[in-house]
């Protein structure tokens, strides 16, 4: 009991640690931000800080892993299949929202894979299964006749929904470089995301999806 009564605060300043460090590198970028100016963020020490993270690498590998098991969590299993457009439009949304809380990574994608060769397979890892989230609003639509698409035009449609949805929210913030409201942000990229579907529904599932569209984006 003792043991666990030490342990417990240690947990929690773990924890205020890696959301200060999250809070920071969306703010400000993951380069910029220094141990010590995460330290004079929380008010403790910079010995403080060292005792749970070592190095910077540390806290940012953490913050991947905690990323890469949210996002996995968020995606359905294998043999999942979209019932209806609105199916996906929460899926996707549902991933915005994880990609937005995290959404430093993205910025600086390729540096972060380049330095930690575990972040790469992770990420690549993860990445290959919003791949198969994306086949699986295409053959769900199609399977259910709401949409109409050769197994060819299916495999390319995954990829690029998949691209398209993990690298919105750091296209889109170039695009609004002051800041935007994240549900707009969100909802634009799902509409997006979905408008690479839309030529392939039917006519009735498209005006569907319009007006699904219209409600969430405030049109």
């Amino acid at each position: 009991m003792p043991n666990r009564q030490k342990s417990e605060p240690g947990r929690r300043t773990r924890q205020r640690i890696l959301d200060t460090t999250l809070a920071l590198y969306n703010e400000r970028g993951e380069p910029q931000v220094s141990t010590s100016l995460i330290a004079a963020e929380l008010g403790i020490s910079a010995g403080n800080l060292h005792y749970h993270f070592r190095r910077k690498d540390e806290l940012s590998a953490a913050l991947l892993e905690r990323f890469v098991a949210e996002f996995d969590a968020l995606l359905p299993p294998a043999g999942w299949r979209a019932d209806d457009v609105e199916d996906a439009w929460l899926l996707l949304h549902l991933l915005f929202e994880a990609l937005w809380r995290y959404r430093f990574l993205f910025r600086d994608l390729s540096g972060i894979m380049a330095r930690d060769r575990r972040a790469a397979h992770r990420l690549a890892t993860v990445f290959e299964r919003a791949v198969g989230a994306s086949r699986g609003i295409c053959l769900g639509l199609v399977e259910r006749g709401v949409m109409t698409a050769t197994g060819a035009e299916i495999d390319a449609l995954a990829g690029n929904i998949a691209v398209v949805s993990l690298y919105w929210l750091s296209f889109d913030s170039a695009r609004h470089p002051r800041g935007d409201d994240a549900g707009k942000a969100m909802s634009r990229g799902a509409y997006q995301v979905l408008m690479l579907v839309a030529p392939f529904l039917r006519y009735d599932s498209r005006m569907h999806l319009e007006r699904l569209a219209s409600e969430y984006l405030g049109g």
